[in-house]
């Protein structure tokens, strides 16, 4: 069985009990924890909470003017998340994270905005707007659980700290599962699956059979990630540098195409179909010179 070692006590948001020291993260404990953790949550509209401005700001600032540029198309997209209703403990995680993790708070919004925006543009059956809209909203809460020094780390990580940051999956999948007391969510176990890739190189799992949902949301979370400031790079990739960094990963097998190539469309003024898209040959931006991402410290 699949399941991931978390190396703290592990509590949710009410401070209850989840997983001990050492102990084991898998499907098996979640049915636990939900058996012993039956506290009802109330459902929450998003219309009623700061989220709603919290997204709006996040979409009309910076470089997210160019891609959220058609008014029509983004009055569309908060529509749909003002339409969203998600457990009220859910609520307070996302508003536990805009305190404490701010950078982590925001990415997850761009992300959710992102992906709802694809999906609009693909308009497949299987992808539902709502229901990708909740994923992005989830996909990063386990990272509230992570030590700060670890995310926050300016240097390159050591082989154990990395193994922590995986583990985050795996806690996204354990609160998510929790909150909405079910071990049968779809939403829980799309976010266990944001960090796959569809050659099987990815984690926490190592599949590639990724639904069309989490596909949707992996190079918005990738994007997102790259030209945000973090402290591991000395900047942000630009927009062109991330897109042309997500065309090899495209080439390589690992990430979809044709949802680059959405995100190529909608950094361009044109804002040409997806399958319009003629993508560079060669690359258009050169990365931060300083980047200790993936590099482990010996």
């Amino acid at each position: 069985m699949t399941c991931t070692h978390w190396p703290q006590i592990l509590y949710d948001i009410d401070g209850n009990l989840l997983v001990k020291t050492d102990q084991e993260i898998s499907e098996k404990v979640i049915e636990v924890v939900i058996k012993q953790n039956q506290t009802t949550s109330s459902q929450v509209l998003l219309a009623q909470t700061e989220i709603i401005n919290d997204i709006v700001q996040r979409i009309n600032s910076g470089i997210y003017k160019v891609m959220f540029s058609d008014k029509a198309n983004s009055e569309r997209i908060i529509a749909i998340i003002r339409e969203i209703s998600f457990a009220e403990l859910i609520i307070r995680e996302l508003e536990n994270l805009k305190i404490h993790l701010p950078d982590t708070y925001h990415h997850i919004l761009i992300v959710a905005a992102l992906s709802i925006k694809i999906c609009l543009d693909l308009n497949t059956e299987d992808s539902v707007p709502h229901q990708i809209a909740k994923i992005g909203l989830v996909h990063d809460i386990g990272k509230s659980r992570l030590p700060v020094n670890i995310i926050e780390k300016a240097k390159p990580l050591t082989q154990a700290e990395f193994k922590i940051i995986q583990t985050h999956p795996w806690i996204d999948h354990l609160l998510v599962s929790r909150y909405l007391n079910t071990t049968k969510s779809f939403i829980a176990k799309a976010a266990l699956c944001h960090h796959e890739r569809l050659d099987g190189s990815g984690y926490p799992l190592g599949i590639a059979e990724i639904s069309n949902s989490v596909q949707t949301i992996i190079p918005c979370d990738i994007f997102d990630a790259l030209i945000s400031h973090r402290p591991y790079r000395s900047e942000p990739f630009t927009i062109r540098a991330a897109l042309d960094l997500l065309v090899e990963e495209s080439k390589r097998g690992k990430i979809s195409k044709k949802l680059v190539n959405c995100m190529i469309s909608y950094s361009r003024k044109d804002k040409p179909h997806y399958k319009d898209v003629k993508v560079s040959q060669i690359n258009r931006d050169d990365p931060p010179k300083i980047n200790y991402y993936g590099i482990r410290e010996e």
